[in-house]
């Protein structure tokens, strides 16, 4: 593991296959360098200029990346652990293969991606508030993540399944969840506008009786 204290630095370490551990380069300038393959650990690149960098197949781990632009950026096949994108934009991102678990996410924008296939993963992250607006991510499996308050308006969800997720205050305007999983999930307030925006999604019984309730109707056994 080496030492980083520049951004020079950090290019050769990509370059040479070097991981590199706790790199400060918090507000650097990065713009449309060639970082594949990047393999960092801890350290910070809070607020950096990322956008259309390449990190495809990097592996980051532990690593501050709040309020970075990553916008255009190309994360094909990286794979980001424990890592702090709040406040980070990721518009017009390629994220074709990518993982995120476990990734701190909050208010993160993430309209506008590009590349996603069935192997993308979002896996136990923080996403409130977090703009997903237009998103498609028809088919995908997103799994013990948070997001309340996230705004998903538009997006396409059809067949998505959600395991175990928050969807409390989540904004569904207009959004396609046609087929969508979200038996399991905690679906936060259910009020008389909750048919409309879930519909074609599929529900549990208990979640049927709740929204059932908020339209005033009582369900009996036969």
């Amino acid at each position: 593991m080496t030492a980083v204290t520049t951004a020079e630095d950090l290019l050769a370490a990509a370059r040479d296959g070097v991981e590199v551990g706790s790199a400060v380069l918090d507000e650097t300038d990065l713009r449309e360098t060639d970082l594949a393959g990047l393999v960092l650990r801890g350290g910070s690149l809070a607020g950096a200029d990322l956008r259309g960098v390449r990190l495809d197949r990097a592996r980051i781990t532990g690593t501050s990346l709040a309020g970075a632009d990553l916008r255009e950026a190309d994360l094909t096949d990286a794979v980001l652990g424990g890592v702090d994108l709040s406040g980070a934009r990721l518009a017009g991102a390629t994220l074709g293969d990518t993982r995120f678990t476990g990734c701190r996410m909050i208010g993160t924008v993430l309209r506008g991606l590009r590349g996603l296939s069935a192997s993308f993963v979002l896996d136990d992250c923080s996403l409130q508030l977090a703009d997903l607006r237009d998103v498609a991510m028809r088919g995908l499996r997103i799994a013990d993540c948070d997001l309340s308050e996230a705004d998903l308006s538009g997006a396409d969800l059809r067949d998505v399944r959600f395991e175990r997720c928050r969807l409390r205050g989540t904004v569904l305007r207009s959004t396609r969840l046609d087929g969508a999983d979200l038996r399991g999930c905690d679906l936060g307030e259910v009020t008389p506008d909750t048919p409309r925006e879930l519909r074609g999604a599929i529900v549990s019984p208990t979640q049927a009786g709740a929204i059932c309730a908020a339209l005033g109707l009582t369900v009996l056994e036969p």
